[in-house]
């Protein structure tokens, strides 16, 4: 078990630029709901991350390549392998090789979930999905200590609710 808490602050361009960090901001956002419970939902192999993420990038204007980091919600193994394909990232049934073929480390070919993710620190409580965008943050404005991206300019955040039923999708872009 584990517990904890995170915060964001969300301000107005003119007064974020004013802090003593890089800015970060909200280029893209995008929601879905599917089903609400499992047994609902209309394709096993199809979650709401596929409408999610495409709004968010269709908001930015972007696609997944141009992405330099993805901190995707990971309570389970296979909802990151899930969430890859259906983001964009690869094309569905070629998340595995997607996984073999990349170094998902801070330093590697495709960093993902850089401060470990859930799955290394555990699911905390209300701020499960916060963590995933304030590692995004301090990524982009390169505050992540000794796993600094050396370069950060855009990544893709995930968020997932209730049992793979509701995904949220931002892009968020150093300023």
């Amino acid at each position: 078990p584990c517990f904890g808490g995170g915060a964001v602050l969300v301000a107005g361009a003119a007064f974020a630029k004013k802090g003593r960090h890089r800015p970060v901001f909200v280029s893209g956002f995008g929601e879905e709901m599917t089903h609400r419970s499992i047994t609902s939902m209309p394709d096993m192999l199809d979650s709401p991350v596929s409408g999610s993420a495409a709004r968010a990038f269709q908001m930015a204007g972007t696609t997944p390549t141009a992405m330099d980091t993805a901190q995707i919600y990971d309570c389970y193994t296979i909802t990151v392998l899930r969430s890859l394909e259906d983001a964009g990232f690869c094309k569905r049934g070629e998340g595995g090789a997607f996984v073999r073929e990349r170094d998902f480390r801070y330093d590697g070919d495709f960093p993902l979930n850089t401060n470990g993710g859930q799955l290394s620190f555990g699911q905390a409580g209300i701020a499960g999905g916060l963590t995933h965008i304030i590692e995004a943050a301090r990524q982009l404005q390169g505050r992540a200590g000794g796993r600094q991206l050396k370069r950060c300019e855009a990544a893709f955040v995930n968020g997932n609710g209730g049992m793979m039923s509701e995904q949220v999708s931002l892009i968020l872009e150093g300023a």
